[in-house]
This record gives structure tokens, sequence and C-alpha cells, in this order.
């Protein structure tokens, strides 16, 4: 019998649940439970202990119907495994139409002790629900001698505080307007934000063009501000369309300009706003799948090597568009140092 089986079966999961005192759970539950229709969401899943006593060794969420293109995060120590299925409609996603995807995510060989806390990430979208709809993400802890399933959804008009193990819901709020593509233009709670800052580093001002018809590749462009004391390196990152990200460098040598990757990531120095444009450093995003059009916003994910992964929406400008104004700095000036001359057009 597979876990979605189990996940699913309703009076047979609640049977096999472990012989505990209820009183004595916390909850498995959504840091943000609110997001809007047409938005990109991180379900972060708070888990704050085992199963009476016994440290977790498999995490898994059943992902609800209209949660399209969900990417996991994985944890060390951790094994990460998806499972794919139809959905029981098709959802029109960066332009195309999908009819299957990730419906199902297990984090398993790993070891949450009962007195420890830990978190579970999923990313994807949030499909066009009406305000006030409930999405219940069904999880279940397995321990070494049974396991806890988070998955009893209230009834209608019914008190959710009454379920002795509910499922951890995520309720569409107002808010976001979708394009005819299906994207979301406006942050909300739960979103991804346009400017973000982890740590030291603010990220903002991220745009890209819309690529010409058929193209493979396409340049991205962003501004890193590095407020803290020692530098930090910009070492890759993803969007959802596209297979590789690179950081690319243009220069001119003996007179030819020239482009080649940024071997051992990109330096964001101390005390100094980096801006990638036109024409010097830049992302280079390749084997390109349905890019989107302009007008849009995009998930964008940035890693650093000391900061971490950092995402921000990336807004897509017309083919040949310039580069937009970057917002002010945070402070009014440049956080003490001077901005890379070199990443100007």
């Amino acid at each position: 019998m597979t876990m979605m089986t189990r996940l699913l079966g309703g009076a047979t999961a609640a049977a096999a649940l472990l012989s505990m005192p209820l009183a004595a759970f916390a909850h498995v539950s959504l840091e943000v439970g609110e997001a809007p229709a047409n938005s990109t969401y991180k379900a972060i899943f708070r888990v704050p202990h085992g199963c009476d006593g016994q440290a977790t060794r498999t995490f898994t969420v059943v992902l609800p119907e209209g949660f399209i293109d969900a990417k996991p995060m994985p944890k060390a120590g951790w094994t990460l495994e998806t499972v794919k299925a139809p959905f029981a409609k098709t959802y029109t996603l960066w332009g195309d139409q999908v009819s299957e995807g990730v419906t199902e995510v297990r984090w398993s060989d790993g070891s949450l002790d009962d007195g420890h806390y830990d978190e579970f990430v999923v990313r994807g979208r949030v499909t066009g629900f009406a305000p006030g709809t409930q999405l219940p993400f069904k999880a279940v802890q397995t321990c070494a001698d049974g396991e806890v399933a988070w998955t009893e959804v209230a009834a209608p008009g019914a008190d959710p505080h009454d379920l002795a193990h509910p499922a951890p819901v995520l309720t569409v709020a107002a808010g976001a307007k979708a394009d005819h593509a299906g994207h979301a233009g406006h942050e909300a709670p739960g979103a991804v934000p346009a400017e973000a800052t982890v740590g030291d580093l603010t990220v903002a001002t991220a745009w890209m063009r819309q690529p010409p018809p058929g193209a493979n590749v396409a340049g991205a462009y962003v501004t890193v501000t590095n407020a803290g004391d020692s530098a930090d390196r910009l070492m890759g990152g993803t969007v959802p369309f596209a297979d590789r990200f690179e950081v690319h460098e243009m220069k001119m040598a003996d007179g030819v300009m020239t482009m080649a990757e940024v071997d051992g990531g990109l330096e964001i120095p101390a005390g100094s706003t980096v801006a990638l444009t036109p024409g010097g450093y830049h992302i280079m995003l390749m084997g390109l799948g349905d890019a989107p059009n302009k007008g849009v916003a995009v998930p964008l994910t940035l890693t650093f090597e000391k900061a971490g992964t950092i995402e921000v929406m990336m807004t897509v400008a017309p083919m040949g568009a310039a580069a937009p104004t970057p917002a002010a700095n945070h402070s009014g000036a440049n956080h003490g140092g001077a901005s890379h001359s070199t990443h100007k057009n």
C-alpha cells in the first residue's frame, strides 16, 4: 500500500494512528496560512515534535488539487522523493497547459527528535480559487513504531479546532490579480516578494526582457546590496522556465566584446551594491521552456555562498526595453560603499 493510499484512506488511516495522549500534540501547521489565487506560494510546514517520544523518520505531504508547479526544498540529512500523477483538471502554467505534476512529497531517512522542531518546504502556485477556499495539505509523520497522520479536514461550518489531527490548511485570500497567461502580479502574504532581505543581503530590481520567439537563452538582471562587514558571493540560482542558470560577464578584450561564465561565483563586496545589467555582469538563463511574456512577473531564486537562498519576483519587460530605475537604497546612500562601476551599460 502506498503512502498516498494511506493518507486518503480516511478511517483506515485514523485506525493506524499510534495510541498516545492527544492533548500532548502541537499540530503540524503552515507558517503562512493565507495566499491569494494565482500566486507563487512557499508552503513552510512546521513540525514541532515526533511521535509520542519517538523521532520522526519520514515526513510526507499530499498536495491539494490546484497547487501546481510544486518544487520541494531538499534538506541535509534527508532523502527527498516526489510522486507525479495526473491532476483532476488541466491548468495554465507559464502559457502551457499542464494536466499532471507533483502531487506528493516525501522526506525520509532523517531523524527529527521528539524534543526538537524543524520545517519542511514546498514552493508552488495557487491557481484560480475563489477567496475563502481552503486547501488542505494532508501530512504524515512516520516514526520507528508507527505514524501520526495530520489528515482530518473540518466539514463546512465545523470548527477545525475540534479535530484531533487537523491537516494544515491554506486559505485563499483576495488581492491577487492574474493576467491572461495566469501569472500573478501582486504580492500578498505567502507570495514571493519583489524585494527580499536575508542576513546582510538585499535583492531588488529583478527583471528580464521577453525573449524573441524560439529563443533558447535569455538574460536576467538584479541588484544586490551587501550591508554587512564581509563579502558574499552569488553562486547560482533557478527560474521555473529554464534548465540552466549561470552568472556571466561581458567585457572588451583586445577590441572584441567577449562573454564568459564567472568562475567561482560573483563577489558582492561588503558595504556595496552590485547591479547586474545588460553589457556587464548578468544572469544567463539557458534551455528555455515556455518563457514568460512581457508584463508578467515570475519567481527568481538566487543562491549565495553565505546568505543562502533568496527568492524574489522578477518582472518581464518588452523585447529591447531599457533597464528599469533601481529602487532607492534603504539607507539613502550605498551602505558605505560604491557599486561596481563595471556593472553598468
